[in-house]
């Protein structure tokens, strides 16, 4: 019995840490400058592609180090999108697009196929 209660209190989901809301807050940031580029802002990026695919990683990271569904994370973001209505969460923008582009080619890097194998002559 004391066992089962071990393993049940290790498959708790743990709490959104700091670092996890600041990356959500990232998110939003980079889904409002999308659609500032969607209504003619110029930036650097194709921001609705990249950060739709960045949004993803997050999410998808959050979840395995906290142990939360998708549906909570999900609602995470959500209430995010919704604290930040026309005011700015994120004091540097430039901070969460340096770090979507760092993650974007860390994914691409590691989901690159492998080069062919050379033969020995």
């Amino acid at each position: 019995m004391l066992t089962f209660a071990v393993v049940l209190a290790n498959l708790q989901p743990a709490p959104l840490t700091d670092r996890h809301q600041r990356d959500i807050n990232c998110v939003v940031e980079v889904a409002v400058m999308a659609d500032e580029q969607k209504r003619g802002m110029p930036h650097a990026d194709d921001l609705a592609t990249s950060g739709k695919r960045w949004a993803g990683l997050v999410g998808n990271r959050i979840m395995e180090e906290t142990g939360q569904p998708r549906e909570v994370v999900a609602f995470a973001m959500m209430e995010a999108a919704k604290a930040r209505s026309g005011a700015i969460t994120v004091n540097d923008k430039s901070s969460c697009l340096i770090q979507m582009r760092a993650e974007l080619a860390a994914a691409d890097a590691a989901s690159a196929p492998l080069p062919k194998p050379v033969k020995a002559q």
